[in-house]
C-alpha cells in the first residue's frame, strides 16, 4: 500500500472509530444508569414531561440527522479529491452520529430521573438505528459520487 492509500484507510478508520465511540458511549451510559437505579417502572405516564419530550426529540434527531447528512453529502463535488471527499464524508458522518446521540443521551437521563425504563427502549431504538447507519466502505462508495479511478483506489483499502 502506498502512503496515499494508507492515508485514505486511516481517515476512514478514524470515521468508523468515532462513530463506534458514539454507540459505545450510549451503551455504556445506559448500563451505568440501569445499574444505579434502585426501583424502576415500565410505564407511559402522560403526566410526565419526559413522555412527550423524549419521543419528539428522538424523532427530531432522526429527521435532522438524515437531513444534515444528505445536505453535507450533496456538497461533495466530483472535482473534489478523494481525500477531500473522505474528509467531508467524515464530517457528515460525525454530524449524523451526534444528532442521534443527543436524543439517546436525553432518553438515558430521562430514565435516570424518572426511573422509567420505557425511555431506555427509545435509547435502544436509536442505538439500533446508529448501528444500521454505521459507516462502511460500501456505504461510502454508494453515497458519495466517485470516479472509476477513485473507486478502484478506494477499493484497494
Amino acid at each position: 500500500m502506498d502512503s496515499k492509500t494508507t492515508n485514505y484507510a486511516a481517515t476512514f478508520k478514524v470515521t468508523q472509530t468515532i462513530y463506534g465511540a458514539f454507540i459505545f458511549g450510549i451503551i455504556a451510559f445506559s448500563v451505568v444508569v440501569f445499574g444505579i437505579l434502585k426501583s424502576t417502572t415500565f410505564a407511559i405516564d402522560v403526566n410526565d414531561l419526559f413522555t412527550m419530550v423524549v419521543p419528539i426529540v428522538a424523532l427530531g434527531g432522526i429527521l435532522l440527522s438524515d437531513f444534515l447528512f444528505k445536505n453535507q453529502i450533496n456538497k461533495i463535488t466530483t472535482s473534489d479529491s478523494l481525500q477531500s471527499k473522505l474528509a467531508k464524508y467524515q464530517s457528515a458522518t460525525i454530524l449524523k452520529g451526534a444528532c442521534l446521540e443527543g436524543p439517546a443521551l436525553l432518553a438515558i437521563v430521562a430514565t435516570f430521573l424518572s426511573e422509567n425504563l420505557s425511555f431506555l427502549g427509545i435509547t435502544a431504538l436509536l442505538v439500533l438505528l446508529m448501528y444500521l447507519k454505521f459507516p462502511t466502505k460500501d456505504k461510502f462508495v454508494n453515497e458519495v459520487t466517485l470516479s472509476m479511478k477513485e473507486k478502484s483506489e478506494f477499493n484497494r483499502l
